[in-house]
């Protein structure tokens, strides 16, 4: 059988019996040995590993799609299933396969969940030490614009390269090299990256990847606490980007607020493939505990504007999060990209809750005030609420998400609509 077809096979079982199928003949041990957090011999380290991921069904529905007077509607089902070693001597390995199929469309496709794709996910080694830890492979990662994006998709996203870092989420040191990367709509790992799949970007080269390093504090006093992070990535032969963030947070105010300021900058770099680079934002944001569960957030983010020379007129190019996410501006719509929109004001306002032990609901609404310079009819506000239902007792691990908004751009008589709906079931 041809390797085609051997895909095609697979992925008619469904990603619940290939699962089962490829992993069964893994033996899997729950004895006392497993227990341990590290186990003693080298042979416990793969009788006691796991097997985890995430089996989904992603409908997206969009009317005036990006105000584009075209309507999208599809259906995929996949997922991912990644078997992980119990830990020997620091060391862990990982092994995963993802996949998704579309069931259904509309007369247009939404082109993230259109291809059927199966192939390699996560295959990594790790090494961890105490607060050190280096991972070398397919892996997630959750850099500035280049993080997992795929949380409400079908497919993992992932970076192939090599992760070093020490310390915990607040108190860290991070160097990073991504050779490839694989979005959620992808077979395969390559050297492109979303840049490639605008075509009006003018981009259409691939390049080496990425080069970070972070770094990060966090000082706790007596009724506050301040926190701070520093990046600075080089996406090869495109740009240098940097990246600084400061929190001062009040533990004992009433309210609890936390007032945050972010500055990011982009420069050309290398061969400049994207040509004559000159980005800077800066964006401020303060958050709110008015009861022990509502959270309300004000952000406001400036995207300078420059001269003609500059990349859409001082915008930041973002290569791994193009027309795919806003990732850490404050301030940003969902539907689409802070970055992408052009340089000018944006404001968002949200506020988020659980209600019960199930529910966690949330709404918010922004506004983009597109420089005039820039474009004289691209003002927009964006509306949307959103939803998860986490189910307990037999049914633990399933899940149900809704997101659903509209934005209204200046100009544009009808309103881009939007609905995704996902059901998860994690193991």
């Amino acid at each position: 059988m041809s390797n085609i077809h051997l895909k095609k096979a697979l992925l008619l079982c469904g990603m619940g019996s290939l699962c089962s199928s490829i992993f069964a003949a893994i033996p899997l041990s729950k004895n006392e040995v497993c227990q341990s957090p590290s186990v003693g011999e080298f042979a416990d380290m793969f009788s006691c590993g796991t097997v985890e991921g995430s089996i989904r069904l992603n409908s997206f529905s969009l009317n005036n799609a990006y105000f584009s007077d075209l309507s999208q509607d599809t259906t995929t089902v996949g997922g991912y299933a990644t078997y992980k070693t119990a830990r020997y001597n620091g060391f862990q390995g990982a092994l995963g396969i993802e996949g998704q199929r579309r069931l259904a469309e509309g007369a247009h496709n939404v082109s993230e969940l259109s291809q059927h794709t199966f192939g390699i996910g996560e295959a990594y080694l790790n090494w961890t030490q105490d607060k050190f830890s280096i991972t070398v492979g397919n892996q997630k990662l959750n850099l500035p614009f280049t993080g997992d994006y795929s949380y409400y998709r079908v497919q993992p996203w992932l970076y192939q390269g090599v992760d070093i870092k020490y310390g915990d989420s607040d108190n860290f040191v991070r160097a990073t090299k991504v050779n490839k990367y694989k979005s959620y709509g992808d077979d395969d790992f390559s050297k492109s990256n979303r840049l490639n799949d605008d075509p009006f970007s003018g981009y259409k080269q691939n390049f080496d990847g990425l080069i970070s390093l972070g770094v990060g504090k966090k000082i706790t006093l007596d009724d506050k606490y301040v926190k701070g992070q520093f990046w600075a990535e080089q996406y090869q032969d495109l740009l240098n980007l940097y990246y600084g963030e400061a929190n001062l947070g009040f533990t004992q105010a009433k309210w609890k607020p936390e007032v945050s300021v972010q500055a990011i900058y982009g420069q050309d770099t290398g061969d400049a493939y994207l040509g004559n680079i000159d980005s800077t934002s800066l964006g401020a944001q303060v958050k709110f505990k008015p009861t022990d569960k509502l959270t309300w957030r004000l952000a406001y983010d400036h995207v300078f504007y420059k001269d003609n020379s500059t990349w859409l007129k001082g915008s930041l190019p973002t290569p791994y999060a193009h027309n795919t996410s806003s990732d850490p501006y404050f301030a940003q719509p969902f539907f689409t990209s802070t970055q992408d929109l052009g340089p000018g004001n944006f404001y968002s306002t949200e506020l988020t809750s659980p209600l019960g032990k199930n529910l966690f609901a949330g709404a918010r609404l922004t506004y983009t005030d597109i420089d005039r310079r820039f474009n004289t009819d691209r003002d927009m506000y964006e509306v949307m609420f959103y939803g998860f239902y986490n189910f307990q007792g037999a049914l633990k691990g399933l899940s149900l998400a809704e997101f659903v908004g509209a934005q209204k751009r200046e100009g544009d008589a009808n309103a881009f609509l939007q609905n995704r709906l996902a059901l998860s079931y994690n193991f």
